[in-house]
Protein backbone atom coordinates (compact mmCIF):
# COMPACT_ATOMS: atom_id res chain seq x y z
CA UNK A 1 0.00 0.00 0.00
CA UNK A 2 2.72 2.23 0.25
CA UNK A 3 4.16 5.05 -2.59
CA UNK A 4 6.91 7.08 -3.06
CA UNK A 5 7.09 9.87 -5.27
CA UNK A 6 11.13 11.59 -6.66
CA UNK A 7 11.61 14.18 -8.90
CA UNK A 8 14.87 15.75 -9.64
CA UNK A 9 16.88 18.09 -12.13
CA UNK A 10 20.23 17.24 -12.57
CA UNK A 11 23.47 18.70 -13.95
CA UNK A 12 26.70 17.70 -14.43
CA UNK A 13 29.94 19.35 -15.52
CA UNK A 14 33.59 18.20 -15.92
CA UNK A 15 36.91 19.45 -16.88
CA UNK A 16 38.63 17.01 -18.03
CA UNK A 17 42.49 16.29 -17.29
CA UNK A 18 44.78 19.27 -18.05
CA UNK A 19 47.12 21.38 -17.13
CA UNK A 20 47.21 19.01 -13.70
CA UNK A 21 43.55 19.89 -13.33
CA UNK A 22 40.36 17.85 -13.39
CA UNK A 23 37.10 18.51 -11.86
CA UNK A 24 33.45 18.16 -11.45
CA UNK A 25 30.54 19.87 -10.53
CA UNK A 26 27.18 17.96 -9.99
CA UNK A 27 23.64 20.13 -9.28
CA UNK A 28 20.65 18.04 -8.19
CA UNK A 29 17.34 20.11 -7.80
CA UNK A 30 15.11 17.11 -6.41
CA UNK A 31 11.53 16.50 -4.20
CA UNK A 32 10.49 13.06 -2.66
CA UNK A 33 7.55 12.14 -0.78
CA UNK A 34 6.47 9.42 0.86
CA UNK A 35 3.07 7.95 2.32
CA UNK A 36 3.14 4.73 4.25
CA UNK A 37 5.99 3.57 2.68
CA UNK A 38 8.26 4.47 5.13
CA UNK A 39 9.70 1.62 8.11
CA UNK A 40 7.61 1.35 10.38
CA UNK A 41 10.37 1.54 13.49
CA UNK A 42 12.67 3.92 14.53
CA UNK A 43 15.63 1.28 14.54
CA UNK A 44 18.47 2.11 12.15
CA UNK A 45 16.61 4.60 10.50
CA UNK A 46 17.52 8.45 10.31
CA UNK A 47 14.09 9.80 11.53
CA UNK A 48 11.21 8.08 12.82
CA UNK A 49 8.34 7.84 10.17
CA UNK A 50 5.24 10.22 11.87
CA UNK A 51 1.67 8.57 11.39
CA UNK A 52 -0.81 11.46 12.27
CA UNK A 53 -3.66 8.52 11.03
CA UNK A 54 -2.85 4.75 10.59
CA UNK A 55 -6.20 4.29 9.01
CA UNK A 56 -6.01 7.22 6.38
CA UNK A 57 -3.32 7.00 3.95
CA UNK A 58 -3.47 9.91 2.21
CA UNK A 59 -3.17 12.17 5.18
CA UNK A 60 -0.01 10.80 6.10
CA UNK A 61 1.33 11.75 2.56
CA UNK A 62 4.67 13.47 4.08
CA UNK A 63 8.03 14.97 2.94
CA UNK A 64 10.74 12.17 2.56
CA UNK A 65 13.78 12.95 5.14
CA UNK A 66 16.49 11.59 3.50
CA UNK A 67 15.86 14.02 0.25
CA UNK A 68 17.37 17.28 0.40
CA UNK A 69 15.83 20.27 -2.47
CA UNK A 70 19.25 21.43 -3.40
CA UNK A 71 22.66 19.65 -3.06
CA UNK A 72 25.67 20.77 -4.80
CA UNK A 73 28.89 18.37 -5.22
CA UNK A 74 32.40 19.49 -6.09
CA UNK A 75 35.42 17.28 -6.71
CA UNK A 76 39.19 18.05 -7.58
CA UNK A 77 42.31 16.92 -8.47
CA UNK A 78 45.36 18.85 -9.25
CA UNK A 79 48.71 17.60 -9.88
CA UNK A 80 51.55 20.30 -9.23
CA UNK A 81 53.81 20.58 -12.18
CA UNK A 82 57.74 20.51 -12.73
CA UNK A 83 59.30 23.75 -12.06
CA UNK A 84 61.04 24.91 -15.07
CA UNK A 85 65.01 26.09 -15.28
CA UNK A 86 68.06 24.11 -15.84
CA UNK A 87 70.12 25.16 -13.06
CA UNK A 88 71.10 22.93 -9.97
CA UNK A 89 68.53 25.25 -7.66
CA UNK A 90 65.47 25.01 -10.10
CA UNK A 91 66.22 21.43 -10.76
CA UNK A 92 65.84 20.17 -6.92
CA UNK A 93 63.76 22.70 -6.27
CA UNK A 94 61.15 20.90 -8.64
CA UNK A 95 62.23 17.87 -7.47
CA UNK A 96 60.18 19.23 -3.77
CA UNK A 97 57.55 20.38 -5.69
CA UNK A 98 56.31 18.33 -8.67
CA UNK A 99 54.01 15.92 -8.40
CA UNK A 100 52.46 16.75 -5.37
CA UNK A 101 48.34 15.61 -5.78
CA UNK A 102 45.63 17.98 -4.05
CA UNK A 103 42.25 16.60 -4.02
CA UNK A 104 39.33 17.53 -2.24
CA UNK A 105 35.28 16.56 -2.23
CA UNK A 106 32.55 19.41 -1.32
CA UNK A 107 29.18 18.90 -0.42
CA UNK A 108 26.67 21.80 -0.01
CA UNK A 109 22.97 20.80 0.38
CA UNK A 110 20.01 22.13 2.02
CA UNK A 111 19.28 21.80 6.05
CA UNK A 112 17.44 18.74 6.83
CA UNK A 113 13.72 18.48 8.37
CA UNK A 114 12.48 19.92 11.55
CA UNK A 115 9.63 17.65 11.88
CA UNK A 116 6.26 20.47 12.99
CA UNK A 117 5.10 20.14 16.80
CA UNK A 118 3.16 17.21 18.26
CA UNK A 119 -0.48 18.01 19.58
CA UNK A 120 -1.16 17.27 23.43
CA UNK A 121 -4.80 16.17 22.80
CA UNK A 122 -4.06 12.64 23.15
CA UNK A 123 -6.59 11.89 20.29
CA UNK A 124 -4.85 8.91 18.83
CA UNK A 125 -4.16 7.08 22.26
CA UNK A 126 -8.36 7.66 22.95
CA UNK A 127 -9.06 6.10 19.87
CA UNK A 128 -6.27 3.31 20.66
CA UNK A 129 -4.25 4.26 17.51
CA UNK A 130 -1.43 6.05 19.59
CA UNK A 131 2.25 4.68 20.44
CA UNK A 132 1.30 1.67 22.42
CA UNK A 133 -1.10 0.52 19.69
CA UNK A 134 0.35 -1.53 16.69
CA UNK A 135 0.86 -0.74 13.56
CA UNK A 136 1.67 3.10 14.97
CA UNK A 137 4.39 1.99 17.28
CA UNK A 138 7.84 4.27 17.68
CA UNK A 139 7.12 7.29 16.27
CA UNK A 140 3.97 7.36 14.86
CA UNK A 141 0.81 7.46 17.02
CA UNK A 142 0.95 11.23 17.48
CA UNK A 143 -1.50 14.26 15.53
CA UNK A 144 0.39 17.24 15.43
CA UNK A 145 -0.51 20.84 15.95
CA UNK A 146 -2.17 23.28 13.85
CA UNK A 147 -0.45 26.28 12.03
CA UNK A 148 -1.23 30.00 13.21
CA UNK A 149 0.72 31.82 10.09
CA UNK A 150 3.33 32.81 12.72
CA UNK A 151 7.25 32.49 11.61
CA UNK A 152 8.43 28.91 12.55
CA UNK A 153 11.80 30.62 13.56
CA UNK A 154 11.57 33.31 17.23
CA UNK A 155 13.21 36.63 16.89
CA UNK A 156 14.22 37.20 13.23
CA UNK A 157 16.26 33.80 13.84
CA UNK A 158 17.00 31.80 10.56
CA UNK A 159 19.18 28.52 11.42
CA UNK A 160 22.09 29.95 8.99
CA UNK A 161 22.76 33.37 9.78
CA UNK A 162 25.33 32.45 12.46
CA UNK A 163 23.17 35.30 14.68
CA UNK A 164 22.10 33.71 17.80
CA UNK A 165 23.67 32.16 21.32
CA UNK A 166 22.29 29.01 22.01
CA UNK A 167 22.87 29.11 25.55
CA UNK A 168 20.54 32.77 25.75
CA UNK A 169 18.10 32.10 22.82
CA UNK A 170 15.14 29.73 21.57
CA UNK A 171 15.18 29.43 18.18
CA UNK A 172 12.22 28.52 17.30
CA UNK A 173 8.80 30.32 17.77
CA UNK A 174 6.06 28.47 20.06
CA UNK A 175 3.97 31.13 18.67
CA UNK A 176 3.63 29.10 15.54
CA UNK A 177 1.66 26.54 16.35
CA UNK A 178 -1.43 26.06 18.18
CA UNK A 179 -2.66 22.84 20.14
CA UNK A 180 -5.55 20.97 18.29
CA UNK A 181 -8.74 21.05 19.73
CA UNK A 182 -9.49 18.08 21.88
CA UNK A 183 -11.35 15.50 19.96
CA UNK A 184 -9.70 16.66 16.47
CA UNK A 185 -6.91 15.56 13.99
CA UNK A 186 -4.09 18.44 13.63
CA UNK A 187 -4.06 20.04 10.35
CA UNK A 188 -0.32 20.72 10.09
CA UNK A 189 1.82 18.32 7.49
CA UNK A 190 4.17 16.37 9.51
CA UNK A 191 7.02 18.43 7.45
CA UNK A 192 7.01 21.63 6.49
CA UNK A 193 9.54 22.12 3.24
CA UNK A 194 10.56 25.58 4.97
CA UNK A 195 11.16 24.11 8.13
CA UNK A 196 14.75 23.26 8.24
CA UNK A 197 17.62 23.10 10.42
CA UNK A 198 21.04 24.76 9.44
CA UNK A 199 22.95 23.71 5.96
CA UNK A 200 25.75 21.90 7.12
CA UNK A 201 28.50 21.26 4.35
CA UNK A 202 30.81 18.37 4.18
CA UNK A 203 34.15 19.20 3.31
CA UNK A 204 37.01 17.02 2.86
CA UNK A 205 40.56 16.93 1.17
CA UNK A 206 44.07 15.27 0.68
CA UNK A 207 47.45 16.35 -0.17
CA UNK A 208 50.18 13.26 -1.13
CA UNK A 209 53.12 12.11 -3.52
CA UNK A 210 54.42 9.21 -4.33
CA UNK A 211 58.75 9.60 -4.10
CA UNK A 212 60.35 7.03 -6.29
CA UNK A 213 63.78 6.06 -3.98
CA UNK A 214 65.00 3.98 -6.37
CA UNK A 215 66.28 3.93 -10.24
CA UNK A 216 63.54 1.05 -11.04
CA UNK A 217 61.14 2.76 -8.28
CA UNK A 218 61.11 -1.03 -6.87
CA UNK A 219 61.00 1.22 -3.59
CA UNK A 220 58.73 4.15 -3.36
CA UNK A 221 57.61 6.63 -0.36
CA UNK A 222 54.31 7.74 -0.02
CA UNK A 223 53.10 10.82 1.97
CA UNK A 224 49.62 11.50 2.46
CA UNK A 225 48.33 14.15 4.65
CA UNK A 226 44.12 14.00 4.72
CA UNK A 227 41.22 15.86 6.16
CA UNK A 228 38.43 13.67 6.45
CA UNK A 229 35.90 15.88 8.08
CA UNK A 230 34.94 19.62 8.25
CA UNK A 231 37.45 20.61 6.43
CA UNK A 232 37.16 24.72 7.61
CA UNK A 233 36.57 23.62 11.39
CA UNK A 234 32.49 25.23 10.63
CA UNK A 235 30.60 25.34 13.46
CA UNK A 236 27.18 22.86 13.45
CA UNK A 237 24.57 22.17 16.12
CA UNK A 238 22.25 20.13 16.87
CA UNK A 239 18.59 20.32 16.16
CA UNK A 240 16.43 22.02 17.98
CA UNK A 241 14.11 20.78 20.90
CA UNK A 242 10.71 20.75 19.29
CA UNK A 243 8.31 18.70 21.42
CA UNK A 244 6.29 20.76 23.58
CA UNK A 245 6.02 24.39 22.58
CA UNK A 246 4.54 25.02 25.98
CA UNK A 247 7.79 24.00 27.80
CA UNK A 248 10.47 27.51 27.80
CA UNK A 249 11.62 27.12 31.44
CA UNK A 250 14.82 28.23 32.68
CA UNK A 251 16.88 26.29 35.04
CA UNK A 252 20.31 25.35 36.18
CA UNK A 253 22.28 22.74 34.10
CA UNK A 254 22.02 19.13 35.35
CA UNK A 255 25.11 18.51 34.12
CA UNK A 256 26.88 20.84 36.71
CA UNK A 257 26.25 19.10 39.83
CA UNK A 258 27.02 22.34 42.81
CA UNK A 259 26.89 24.89 40.14
CA UNK A 260 24.98 27.14 38.46
CA UNK A 261 24.45 28.40 34.78
CA UNK A 262 22.72 31.59 35.20
CA UNK A 263 21.74 33.03 32.01
CA UNK A 264 22.38 29.51 29.91
CA UNK A 265 18.85 27.82 28.91
CA UNK A 266 19.18 23.57 29.34
CA UNK A 267 15.52 22.89 28.06
CA UNK A 268 12.44 24.61 26.30
CA UNK A 269 10.89 24.81 22.45
CA UNK A 270 13.92 25.27 20.22
CA UNK A 271 16.47 24.52 22.94
CA UNK A 272 19.90 23.80 20.86
CA UNK A 273 22.09 21.60 23.21
CA UNK A 274 25.55 22.65 23.00
CA UNK A 275 26.60 21.40 26.32
CA UNK A 276 30.09 19.73 26.08
CA UNK A 277 30.34 20.23 22.55
CA UNK A 278 27.15 18.60 21.78
CA UNK A 279 26.24 18.25 18.22
CA UNK A 280 30.06 19.72 16.66
CA UNK A 281 31.68 17.69 14.25
CA UNK A 282 35.48 18.49 14.70
CA UNK A 283 37.77 18.62 11.86
CA UNK A 284 39.45 15.37 11.80
CA UNK A 285 42.76 14.56 9.93
CA UNK A 286 45.50 12.06 9.71
CA UNK A 287 49.24 11.78 8.18
CA UNK A 288 50.00 9.09 5.99
CA UNK A 289 53.12 7.71 5.52
CA UNK A 290 53.97 4.03 3.40
CA UNK A 291 56.99 2.46 2.07
CA UNK A 292 56.88 -0.03 -0.63
CA UNK A 293 59.69 -2.13 -1.65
Amino acid sequence: LGTTWYDSFQGKVTKRFSHGLQANYAFTWQKGLVSGSGSDTSYFVPEDPRVNDVYNYAQNKQLNTLTRPLVSVISFTYMTPKTPGDSRFMKDLSWVTKEWTLAGVATYQSGALIPTADSNNNLLSELQRGVSNSPALWGGGVTFQNLTGQPLFANGITPNCGCFDPTKQLVLNPAAFVDAPAGQFGTAPAYLNNYRWQRQPMETASLGRIFPLSKEEKVKLQIRFEFTANLFNRMFYSTPTNTNPEATTLYNNPFLPGQTTLGALSSGYGFVNSYNGTGVQQRQGQLVARLTF
